[in-house]
């Protein structure tokens, strides 16, 4: 049998939670969440970015941990565990069949 794998990540502060690959529905919504105005204003696309990972990241971890709080995204994660929750949850399972 074959079950759901998940990402034991230990939070900044030591609290550990799981996190799991997205279903290809919630994948489309992480697409949606996108800014439409990203590229409109060259001085506003850093603060856009960052608001735009904050919610990936949020909605990524809020699947198997509800109460994960958007604040917590900003105060208990730094980049290399970003990196490696958007690796996990996102990745692509075709990657290798079209040898990208």
């Amino acid at each position: 049998m074959i079950e759901t794998e998940y990402l034991e990540v230990k939070l900044l502060n030591g609290t550990i939670i799981k996190v799991r690959p997205l279903t290809l529905k919630e994948r489309r919504h992480c697409i949606s969440l996108i800014p439409s105005n990203l590229t409109d204003d060259p001085a506003k696309f850093p603060e856009l970015y960052l608001d735009f990972q904050k919610k990936v990241i949020h909605y990524i971890i809020t699947r198997t941990t509800p109460n994960f709080k958007e604040s917590d995204v900003d105060n208990l994660l730094d980049a290399s565990l970003m990196s490696k929750i958007i690796n996990f949850a996102l990745k692509d399972p075709f990657k290798e069949f079209f040898g990208w």
